[in-house]
């Protein structure tokens, strides 16, 4: 048994010197003839904030995630090294719309590699966001924000603007100032959604589908929300004051 295990760790030797060193990635994009700014990531977190000036100023950080075997043998993936030294911030423009990727040799969507994304943008602009598996937070954009996270925790905090997400195993969590909310539709297929106004939880709202529950309220605003989960919880907070009061 011991000759066994002394093999297994003489192979894994190779394997540990594979390890790849974190990655930082940084781009400067001047804001000029841009409203909004499309960003697909893969597993880890993301970032988005206000920027002090008119320019979008992207920070990806890379670290390679090692694989274990019985809680004592860790390893590294030889490809996964290749794909963190070769992998590229990738942006192209259509329009007004800024697309924001990675390039690799590989694929950096798995599991064995952490994005973390740091994102400044001017608050005027509007962010699409695509994210696989994670935590996003996305912070004082006033263009309107639209994510689908796959599975994870989004967690929004804006001063206007209309709001779009999907998270198919997760949370949502979105809080605004909007004075001019419109149509809002939340939904959990499997969880719990739940609606704030002015600290207020709204608790005649919405309905029970099933293992569900769902809320429509029409403010008439043009600020609308969307927000939906399959498994999970949804809420929305909305911080200041309403012209209408919302209906059962």
């Amino acid at each position: 048994m011991k000759r066994i295990a002394i093999l297994v760790l003489l192979l894994s030797l190779p394997l540990l010197a594979q390890a790849a060193d974190p990655r930082v990635l940084n781009r400067d994009i001047p804001a000029s003839g841009i409203n909004i700014v499309a960003i697909t990531a893969g597993v880890g977190e993301l970032h988005i904030t206000p920027s002090s000036d008119d320019a979008v100023h992207v920070q990806v950080n890379l670290e390679q995630k090692s694989r274990e075997f019985l809680w004592f043998f860790h390893w590294r993936s030889r490809a996964t090294t290749q794909e963190i030294q070769s992998a590229q911030i990738a942006q192209q423009q259509q329009g007004q719309r800024l697309m924001l990727s990675l390039t690799t040799l590989g694929n950096l969507s798995n599991d064995d590699v952490k994005q973390k994304w740091n994102v400044q943008m001017p608050a005027r602009m509007a962010v699409d966001l695509n994210m696989k598996v994670g935590e996003a937070t996305i912070d004082g954009i006033a263009g309107g924000v639209q994510a689908d996270l796959n599975v994870g925790e989004l967690d929004v905090d804006v001063p206007r603007g209309a709001l779009s997400a999907k998270v198919n195993v997760g949370q949502i969590s979105v809080t605004t100032g909007t004075s001019q909310p419109g149509n809002i539709i939340l939904s959990s297929n499997i969880g719990e959604a739940a609606l704030y106004m002015n600290g207020k939880y709204l608790s005649h709202m919405g309905e029970h589908n099933g293992l569900g529950r769902s809320i429509k309220y029409d403010a008439k605003g043009p600020d609308s929300m969307h927000l939906s989960v399959n498994i999970g919880e949804v809420d929305l907070r909305i911080e200041a004051s309403v012209n209408s009061k919302p209906n059962s």
